[in-house]
C-alpha cells in the first residue's frame, strides 16, 4: 500500500470515529414505562402541549416531560391517571411521545 493510500485511509478512520463520538453524546433514548400524569400544560400561542409525569413503580421519583403533538389526543390526557407509554428523546432536546395507553385497557387499538 503506498504512502498516500495507508495516510487517506487513516485519515478516514479518525475522521469515522470522531463523527461516532460525537453522535453518541446526543445519544436519543427510548423509553416504555408506567407514567403517573402530574399534570399538563401549553405554550401561550397553543403551537405545543405536553405532559409532565414519573414512572409510578420506580423507588426514585424522577419527573420527565413528554411533548404531544396531537392536541385531540392531548384532550384525552388525565392529570392523576397512569398509562403506559412509550416516549423518544434526550434531556437535552425533550421528549416526544410514541404511544400511550390506559394501564389494564385490554379493548383499544394498537
Amino acid at each position: 500500500m503506498s504512502k498516500i493510500a495507508k495516510t487517506f485511509f487513516v485519515l478516514m478512520l479518525l475522521i469515522t470515529v470522531f463523527t461516532g463520538c460525537e453522535r453518541q453524546s446526543d445519544t436519543i433514548n427510548s423509553v416504555a414505562t408506567f407514567l403517573r400524569v402530574t399534570e399538563k400544560d401549553y405554550s401561550d400561542d397553543y403551537k405545543e402541549k405536553w405532559i409532565v409525569g414519573y414512572n409510578s413503580s420506580a423507588q426514585e421519583i424522577e419527573e420527565v416531560q413528554i411533548e404531544i403533538e396531537d392536541a385531540r389526543l392531548w384532550n384525552l390526557i388525565e392529570v392523576n391517571k397512569e398509562y403506559f407509554v412509550s416516549y423518544q428523546g434526550s434531556k437535552e432536546k425533550g421528549y416526544g411521545l410514541g404511544q400511550i395507553e390506559h394501564v389494564g385497557d385490554e379493548n383499544t387499538l394498537r
